[in-house]
């Protein structure tokens, strides 16, 4: 194995370099509590066509020494790891993040709440290291699971907007206690009918502007007695509750003011528009529309790597800052009608479901025996719906198995089993010049 010492960065030359290598490399890891400077130590192998790594962020025990994969494996397997394959599709291990109103699992979330990664090793040392290779220097497209609670509000999302987030949700799971005719909900926009009944547009956002104010009096009250009650059972203010312990805790509330809760809630969500979800649905979020996924939708969502967000109201605290955002961006909120982009059918089986600036997005549903190719140009992430489908005659792609792969001129889809498989491929696009 040739040691190469510190490198700035990996050069394709390295990645052609035939054999095994050891290098270190510097990685900022600005996303951790304390951002860190890491010295990454890296041995890379070639053999058979194929390229391997493994990646610590201390010192190799003295004798590491890979010369060839069986080597390389028992390596990694003593420091509690095993080898990856970057000419292969990188499998993305979900880290869950949980909320207020149920939980997110992260394929490629790379922050200090949460950090995703391949093989155990976080996702964004691959990156920082072969970057380049895998066509992705910088911060990954996000792509995750929202699961919200069942129950009502409690599992309702925050009603929020981005000023340059974009978003896509994919339908994959509708709760049949929280919606018995398997139709869903999302709040998105404000209701075009209610808008009609003021002289403008500015009365309509003075209206909803003070049903927000007046729930947030009551919504606080409220709050600041559950931290008591919270205090006074040795349970955290911020501490996160399940649905029952939220509701042992809220049954204990001054009726009439959990009484006065709901009619406010009412009147201020009177404002905004609904749309309904049945499972494959897509919903896209384009700048500036409020939305609230609503209680009992799983879904798959994409989204720029952007964490900008402004909560405009919410049933429950909210715990992740002090303030609601309705002053100071309604005013930037769009009332016209907002629909989602539709879906456009490429060919049969095969639908454009996003298009965006950032990424596009497309859906494979495949019968048994079929095939299909796609081709890329760009890094994609592939994330099973439904079914199995076999990518590239080597890895099998089941439901909520999400995948990073290299930038590939095609891929190949298979689906060997019995029933229907969907899949979503998300490409990042490349930017104008």
């Amino acid at each position: 194995m040739k040691y190469l010492g510190k490198l700035e960065s990996v050069s394709p030359d390295l990645l052609d370099m035939p054999g095994a290598s050891h290098f270190c490399i510097e990685h900022f890891a600005d996303y951790q509590s304390e951002p860190t400077l890491l010295r990454l130590q890296v041995i890379l192998l070639h053999e058979a066509g194929e390229i391997y790594t493994m990646i610590s962020d201390r010192e190799f025990p003295p004798g590491t020494n890979p010369d060839n994969l069986k080597e390389l494996t028992a390596a990694a397997n003593k420091a509690g790891s095993e080898p990856i394959c970057l000419s292969r599709p990188l499998e993305l291990e979900t880290v869950s993040i949980p909320k207020p109103w149920g939980r997110e699992i992260w394929y490629s979330g790379i922050e200090q709440r949460g950090v995703s990664t391949v093989k155990g090793v976080p996702l964004p040392w691959l990156l920082s290291v072969f970057g380049d290779y895998l066509g992705c220097a910088g911060s990954p497209m996000l792509l995750k699971i929202l699961a919200p609670f069942a129950e009502p509000n409690l599992g309702d999302l925050y009603f929020e907007m981005h000023e340059k987030k974009i978003e896509v949700y994919v339908v994959t799971q509708i709760d049949p206690e929280a919606w018995p005719n398997r139709s869903g909900k999302i709040r998105y926009g404000f209701d075009q009918n209610m808008i009609k009944e003021f002289e403008s547009v500015a009365s309509f956002r003075a209206s909803y502007q003070l049903a927000v104010t007046e729930y947030r009096r009551v919504r606080n009250e409220i709050d600041a007695q559950l931290r008591s009650l919270k205090k006074q059972q040795g349970l955290v203010a911020g501490a996160l509750l399940t649905p029952t312990e939220y509701n042992k805790l809220i049954a204990q509330i001054d009726p009439d003011l959990n009484a006065r809760e709901e009619q406010l809630r009412k009147i201020m969500y009177r404002h905004t528009g609904m749309l309904d979800l049945s499972i494959g649905d897509v919903v896209t979020v384009a700048p500036m529309v409020p939305h609230s996924l609503q209680h009992g939708v799983r879904v798959i969502e994409f989204q720029t790597p952007s964490y900008e967000r402004y909560i405009l109201s919410f049933g429950q605290e909210v715990l992740t800052q002090e303030h609601w955002d309705t002053d100071r961006v309604l005013a930037e909120a769009r009332t016209e009608i907002s629909t989602p982009t539709p879906t456009v059918q490429i060919s049969p089986g095969r639908d454009l479901i996003a298009d965006f600036e950032a990424f596009k997005v497309t859906r494979l549903v495949l019968e048994p025996g079929d095939s299909a190719n796609t081709g890329h140009t760009n890094y994609t992430m592939i994330i099973g719906v439904a079914g199995e489908v076999i990518l590239d005659d080597l890895t099998a792609v089941g439901p909520e198995q999400a995948f990073f792969q290299a930038p590939k001129e095609a891929l190949r889809f298979t689906n060997r089993g019995n029933a229907p498989a969907t899949v979503l491929v998300a490409e990042e696009n490349t930017p104008p010049r």
